[in-house]
C-alpha cells in the first residue's frame, strides 16, 4: 500500500531558473519549469517551478523528512540565497480520504523552513 503522506519542497517564482537551481543546489527535482513552459498558449506553470518529494513509503512524517533531509541540508545555504528570489514552501500532503493520519512536523524540518524562510502548507487531497 502507497503512503498517504508525502511531502514536496518547492521553489516557486525565483529568478534563477529551474535548471540552474539543480545544478547549484545538486539535487535532481521530480519537476522543474520555466514559467510557460507546459503550456505556452495559457502561460503554465504562471512561475518558475522547482520541486522535489519525499520517496518514504511510510505513513510517518519524519520517515518522509529523512528522505530529504540530507540534501536540502547540504545545500541549506545556497537554497535560502535561491529562495530569496522568490519563495519557498513545504508541502505536506495527505492523500487518504477516510483518515487524516497524525502529522507531527519534526523539529528539523521547522528549523529548515524557518532558516530558509519557507511556508509549510498542509493539503488534504480527496
Amino acid at each position: 500500500m502507497d503512503s498517504s503522506l508525502q511531502i514536496d519542497f518547492q521553489l516557486l517564482g525565483t529568478t534563477v531558473s529551474p535548471k540552474d537551481i539543480s545544478r547549484i543546489i545538486e539535487i535532481v527535482p521530480d519537476t522543474a519549469l520555466l514559467q510557460g513552459e507546459r503550456n505556452p498558449t495559457r502561460g503554465l506553470p504562471r512561475q518558475n517551478v522547482w520541486s522535489v518529494r519525499s520517496r518514504s513509503k511510510s505513513s510517518d512524517l519524519v520517515d518522509h523528512w529523512k528522505s530529504l533531509e540530507a540534501a536540502l541540508l547540504k545545500a541549506k545555504e545556497k537554497i535560502r540565497n535561491i529562495a530569496r528570489t522568490g519563495k519557498a514552501k513545504i508541502t505536506i500532503i495527505v492523500s487518504d480520504g477516510d483518515r487524516i493520519p497524525p502529522l507531527t512536523i519534526p523539529p528539523a524540518m521547522s528549523e529548515f523552513a524557518g532558516f530558509i524562510k519557507a511556508e509549510i502548507d498542509i493539503d488534504h487531497l480527496q
